[in-house]
């Protein structure tokens, strides 16, 4: 898992070949205001949506990870909490969704929680089982986010 400020963005090309695609997404779509939605980059390589929601509660959020695709979940605004896990700490309740490629699991006491606002980004890769959208203080509040989803 990478946690990062959007300045920074280029630092993590070399991690991926369509990193920098999907970090040009994130700036162009911030720039121009670009609607909720979904957006399609290059086919089943890197794909994004464009969300707007309320932030979610303990009880509301799910623990999920992916097998084929890398998330890059960008806040826009407002503010939410990303709890991230090992895969291998984490117990699962659901078999996995190839069509939808998710897995879901059991909330861990052993998560790490990243707060992040307007600007800050996290890469979650498939060993990185994370809850996001989730209320700060318990409290939903208004959130727009970018996830653009990066193929392995």
């Amino acid at each position: 898992m990478v946690f990062d400020s959007i300045k920074n963005c280029a630092t993590y090309y070399g991690m991926h070949k369509n990193f920098e695609k999907a970090f040009d997404f994130i700036k162009k779509a911030v720039e121009e205001n670009l609607p909720v939605g979904k957006y399609e980059l290059d086919g089943k390589e890197i794909f994004a949506s464009v969300q707007e929601y309320d932030s979610k509660t303990d009880e509301q959020a799910k623990n999920e990870a992916h097998k084929n695709y890398i998330d890059i979940q960008y806040v826009v605004s407002g503010v939410e909490v990303i709890e991230s896990v090992e895969i291998e700490k984490a117990i699962p309740n659901t078999e996995y969704n190839a069509e939808k490629d998710v897995m879901f699991y059991q909330k861990s006491e052993d998560a790490v929680k990243l707060i992040l606002s307007a600007g800050e980004y996290a890469i979650l890769y498939p060993q990185d089982v994370h809850r996001p959208g989730l209320c700060v203080d318990g409290k939903p509040a208004p959130v727009k986010k970018i996830v653009v989803k990066v193929k392995i």
